[in-house]
């Protein structure tokens, strides 16, 4: 017992010492808080510093941007033989925005201007060519023609256009059969288009025109769905491929150049390979899937909307031109991307014509390859390509000079001429028609849309 007492003592001098310590004061959490309080503010501090630096070096690269007039630049740096004709056309204002995120841009009413020659007219109902009232006057019919700029007919009078030739050989047989019924035809090509965007020209205008009979002039590259933007400032299109909803990128692009320098960047960089239409990493490429099924919904969404009004519709299937040597290749990469349309016009029951024979040399359009048949005209007389032209302006020369006529020779006599050409063909011509090339493929398509009922 008399340990007892000594024993406590120590087990609680033990505890005392060796326990956590014990602050009367509350000296240690005051600190612990002021310390978390500074690195809080050193951190606020800092991040505040960050974002001020970011800020002014974004204020500082954007009125660098501006000062430069960086835009501008770019644009006239990138003008070639190739695609002047499109700036000028594109400057001219024959385009405007549009606040509807699929479309972007449309033709802009009563837009008028001359591109080498060639007259380019806007309607009041957003077609091309003159001016038309919307109701439809008594003893006219009319004939539509949707699309993009093969529709539209870049680089050709307005009635060299493919609905142009059709809608006059209509009203040539209404003559003959003893009427007085008038054709118009409506040009609503829209240069740049893909299928989404025409879809929606035919919801939103072609509908309302109340047409007898609709031509789709699809085009391999309309199988895609980002679309170009148009700048009203500089007179151009151009693509935005950041991952941001439509209407906030139209908004960035006109606020902000630094914005669209980083947007052209990352075009730029998107579309850096050689055939970035057949690369899949690239958005607008046409063997996409998602680019493929946008298409085909398109497609069959305007099918839809003229069976439900008993309207006929006609598709003109054309493949991306190239010169002849590749389309005839049996390798030819851009033949998988054929034989996708042409399925999905034959699965969607949509009477019409691919060019694909056409484009390889046969006149009536009946591919003969695979029977070896050779062909027996050349199609690429009929790129508008400004090198293109003076070479068979120089071909037809050499054939007058020994007394023979040049469109009466055959495909292997003009090949012939055309291989001795001293000067240098474009290697990525501009592929767009002639009004010439137009009026054949007419003669192709109306006996169709005849056997159709589509036509007289």
């Amino acid at each position: 017992m008399a340990g007892h007492p000594g024993a406590q003592h120590e087990h609680g001098q033990h505890a005392h010492e060796d326990g956590p310590s014990h602050d009367e004061h509350g000296f240690a959490e005051v600190a612990q808080a002021v310390g978390h309080d500074a690195r809080r503010r050193r951190l606020r501090r800092g991040f505040l510093a960050a974002v001020f630096t970011v800020a002014l070096l974004c204020l500082a690269a954007e009125v660098g941007l501006r000062l430069s007039g960086q835009r501008l630049r770019a644009l006239e740096g990138n003008i070639t033989q190739t695609n002047r004709r499109w700036v000028e056309l594109t400057r001219a204002g024959l385009f405007e925005e549009i606040a509807d995120p699929v479309r972007h841009y449309a033709m802009r009413p009563g837009a008028e201007c001359a591109v080498d020659g060639w007259r380019f007219r806007v309607s009041s109902q957003r077609s091309r060519g003159p001016d038309f009232p919307r109701a439809k006057p008594a003893g006219e019919k009319r004939l539509l023609c949707l699309g993009d700029s093969f529709a539209f007919g870049l680089w050709c009078d307005e009635e060299d256009t493919l609905v142009a030739h059709l809608a006059a050989r209509a009203e040539e047989r209404e003559r003959e059969l003893g009427r007085d019924t008038r054709w118009r035809a409506i040009d609503l090509g829209v240069p740049g288009y893909h299928s989404g965007q025409t879809l929606r020209a035919f919801e939103q205008e072609g509908l309302a025109l109340a047409p007898d009979a609709v031509v789709l002039y699809f085009n391999t590259n309309d199988i895609e769905q980002s679309g170009f933007y148009y700048d009203a400032e500089l007179g151009s299109l151009r693509r935005d491929y950041l991952p941001l909803p439509s209407a906030l990128k139209t908004t960035l692009w006109h606020w902000s150049h630094l914005y669209g320098w980083i947007s052209t960047r990352f075009v730029r960089m998107a579309e850096s390979g050689p055939a970035p239409y057949l690369d899949a990493r690239v958005p607008f490429a046409h063997v996409r899937a998602d680019n493929q099924a946008y298409a085909r919904a398109a497609v069959a969404r305007i099918a839809e909307l003229c069976r439900e009004r008993a309207l006929p519709l006609f598709l003109v299937d054309q493949p991306l031109i190239d010169y002849l040597g590749s389309t005839r290749r049996a390798d030819w990469a851009v033949l998988p991307l054929i034989e996708w349309a042409e399925g999905m016009r034959t699965e969607l029951g949509i009477p019409g014509l691919s060019l694909l024979g056409w484009l390889r040399g046969y006149a009536d359009g009946v591919d003969r390859l695979a029977e070896g048949a050779p062909p027996d005209f050349l199609p690429d007389l009929y790129v508008a390509d400004e090198g293109v032209q003076a070479a068979v302006r120089w071909a037809a020369g050499e054939a007058a000079a020994s007394a023979r006529d040049w469109s009466a020779l055959s495909f292997h006599e003009q090949t012939a001429i055309l291989a001795r050409y001293p000067g240098t063909l474009p290697s990525t011509p501009d592929f767009h028609l002639t009004g010439a090339a137009y009026a054949h493929i007419a003669r192709l398509v109306y006996p169709l849309m005849q056997e159709q009922g589509m036509l007289p």
